[in-house]
């Protein structure tokens, strides 16, 4: 009598959270120049990084990339040391200078194993960014994963590790303090503009078509402001920006001949030299002696400080915005201690999702055996019996097998995978 044993076989190529590595390259150790240097752009991502997967033998390679960290996360069965780290990096660039690629390897911090899942959940929820709590690291990190997944650079290690970053970060935002007040110095001044209680019909003045004053136009455009003027140096950008809220666009040079009026001016140039001087305030307000709310978010600052003196405002600078955001970092700084039980629950569920799918992978070949049981039934030992049968006989037989076979995989493989995975943790 034949018997069928079945063997569990755990192969080289599961998912393994000690094969995890990671090459940080992060504000913590280098400027953000020096970071900088390490970009990749996005037409040539797909070819370096493949390259370099195929020359260091890598199973799995991400790699993500913000204004203020370059990291290169890896499955590899060995430790990565300082002289791996060099070859690494010297592979996704090769034109850098041999000493900075010594330097930077030395500096670079190295995660091994479990640790680089740790580094990755902190990374994730923010809790290593240079303004703790910025939520958009989490898309970061998720788009520069699905880029490498639809290009074949990844698989189950990053996407499990990947996935509980996302999920655990969420987490940390939902239920802690961390993103609870604003840091940016765009959100520190919407919140002023917001406390001064401007109607969404009430003039507007933006001086200044660049990255923060574009943000800040957003919160106007999304809170129903509809009266803006925006006054910059180039017209075509300030008539860009206008665009979204049907505004009007001026040359800065023009503003001493604005008649409109302003409950607000928000400003922020690139000028070495105040824009907005004694002459020209007096010109803006006309005969308008109602106080305003001023807000200037240049350095070197674009209101002249005889202005503030002398005129009836709330004036709002960025030595102000910069307070506000030193207070909202420290208490941001405060809600990491209830971040970290949940970082660690996120590791435990990380470890439970690489050995379920290890123990998954080791049981493939169940099903295909309990099939060939089936079929050997069937063709050899009840061959003969078979033949008695009449068709509908034959039709409920095969379909209680059938059945037999489904439940025969399924509850089974459930239940072996629980003693499996249990037995792997206490390990």
């Amino acid at each position: 009598m034949s018997k069928t044993t079945f063997v569990v076989v755990f192969k080289e190529n599961a998912p393994r959270v000690n094969d995890l590595r990671v090459i940080a390259i992060t504000h913590k150790h280098f400027s953000l120049e020096e970071i900088g240097r390490f970009h990749i752009q996005p037409e040539q991502r797909e070819e370096v990084l493949q390259n370099l997967k195929s020359s260091f033998q890598l199973s799995e390679v991400m790699f993500l990339s913000t204004c203020n960290r370059v990291e290169l996360v890896f499955s590899l069965p060995h430790y990565v040391c300082p002289g791996l780290t060099a070859q690494l990096l010297s592979g996704l660039h090769p034109n850098l200078d041999e000493s900075f690629i010594k330097s930077a390897a030395a500096r670079a911090e190295r995660y091994n194993g479990a640790e680089s899942i740790q580094h990755l959940l902190r990374v994730a929820s923010s809790l290593e960014s240079l303004v703790i709590g910025e939520r958009e690291i989490i898309t970061q990190l998720r788009k520069s994963y699905e880029d490498c997944e639809a290009i074949g650079l990844t698989g189950d290690s990053l996407r499990i590790a990947v996935h509980q970053c996302v999920k655990t970060a969420k987490e940390i935002f939902t239920y802690t303090d961390l993103s609870k007040k604003p840091v940016s110095v765009v959100s520190l001044a919407w919140q002023r503009f917001k406390e001064f209680g401007i109607k969404t019909d009430a003039p507007i003045l933006l001086i200044g078509a660049g990255q923060i004053i574009r943000n800040f136009s957003k919160f106007l455009f999304e809170n129903g402001y509809n009266n803006i003027t925006v006054a910059n140096r180039n017209i075509e950008r300030a008539a860009q920006l206008t665009q979204d809220f049907s505004g009007k666009a001026i040359l800065l040079s023009e503003l001493k001949n604005y008649t409109a009026g302003f409950d607000a001016l928000v400003s922020c140039t690139a000028s070495e030299d105040a824009v907005v001087n004694t002459e020209l305030y007096r010109s803006l307000i006309a005969n308008d002696n109602s106080k305003k709310l001023v807000i200037d978010l240049a350095l070197p600052t674009d209101i002249a400080p005889e202005v503030v003196s002398n005129f009836d405002m709330e004036y709002v600078d960025m030595v102000q915005i910069q307070q506000m955001a030193s207070t909202n970092i420290q208490y941001r700084e405060q809600a990491i201690v209830d971040c970290e039980p949940i970082i660690q629950a996120g590791m435990k569920e990380c470890e439970r999702a690489f050995n379920e799918r290890k123990i998954e992978n080791a049981m493939r070949s169940i099903p295909d055996a309990i099939k060939e049981i089936k079929s050997t039934a069937l063709g050899n030992v009840f061959a003969k019996d078979l033949e008695q049968l009449d068709d509908n006989s034959k039709e409920v037989l095969e379909k209680i097998l059938q059945y037999m076979e489904k439940k025969y995989i399924s509850v089974p493989m459930k239940m072996a995978r629980e003693v499996l995975l249990d037995a792997v943790q206490k390990n």
